[in-house]
């Protein structure tokens, strides 16, 4: 390879790196405010939550030692022996269950939101399925072969990618038309409807456009051999997933606190029952 392959190939995932361990440092503030404040949540919620915390956990601690390995124990060297004794594998892998899990976590939001509606909840379930099994396939073929070219130069890697962003626009288009206030017709309630409608918006639109990149810049990269320009995308988007779903949780007490100082209490349709 050329003396600049290890820049060309990694160059762009420890750019990802450095962004993804940023936004773990909110994960992680995330998560403490969750158990402090939200100690009455249901034992399978805090189960489910911490869960996904330390999925989280692992994934950093995985890309850690990945570029430790890369640029400290390896020398930047970007031999067979080196690469294959690499623990990306493991990042990859607790992804992708990261991903799904949330995703199955507004799936059931969605479902109560929505009266049970079948067609919508079950179009957000069979795109996090097909994203969940491309990303167990691509997972597989990195663990038997060792070689990051595969990660980067498969299609189930934009299968994946493409699936999770067509997920969270199922998501958050059934949000917003289920939630907003022309459809809930309550004035009264109508501003903090409105405060939590625009943080499942929000964070549905970050997990989407990190999705969506992905996928795109696999298209760009398609052909170029030892480029690995998905890999910022790639090791950001399992966080964008888990400060997703702790934001919406979160947001619960800033509703609720404003709800309690108005002067008429009005309950918010479907909140009791949504977490």
């Amino acid at each position: 390879m050329a003396a600049d392959s290890t820049e060309l190939m990694w160059g762009p995932g420890f750019i990802g790196f450095i962004i993804t361990t940023a936004l773990y440092g909110t994960v992680f503030g995330q998560y403490l405010f969750y158990v402090r404040w939200f100690p009455q949540d249901s034992r399978k919620l805090k189960l489910f939550i911490t869960m996904a915390f330390c999925l989280e956990t692992i994934q950093q601690y995985s890309l850690i030692g990945l570029y430790w390995s890369i640029f400290i124990s390896c020398r930047r060297s970007m031999s067979l022996e080196c690469t294959a004794q690499l623990p990306w594998q493991l990042a990859v892998l607790v992804g992708y269950w990261i991903i799904f899990a949330v995703q199955c976590f507004y799936a059931y939001r969605v479902w109560i939101i929505t009266a049970q509606n079948r067609l919508i909840t079950g179009t957000i379930c069979a795109l996090a399925t097909a994203s969940f099994v491309c990303g167990m396939i691509l997972s597989g073929l990195i663990i038997v072969t060792r070689n990051p070219e595969v990660l980067f130069h498969t299609k189930w890697t934009q299968l994946a990618s493409s699936a999770s962003a067509l997920c969270d626009a199922v998501i958050t288009g059934a949000i917003w038309w289920f939630l907003r206030p022309a459809r809930t017709g309550n004035i009264r309630s109508r501003g903090y409807l409105n405060e939590l409608l625009l943080v499942f918006i929000q964070m549905g639109l970050f997990s989407f456009l990190v999705a969506t990149s992905m996928a795109m810049i696999y298209q760009f990269q398609e052909g170029l051999s030892g480029r690995f320009y998905t890999a910022a995308p790639g090791a950001v988007i399992g966080n964008s997933y888990t400060i997703s779903m702790l934001s919406v949780l979160n947001a619960r007490k800033s509703v609720r606190e404003r709800e309690r100082l108005a002067r008429d209490v009005t309950e918010l349709p479907t909140i009791p029952t949504l977490f």
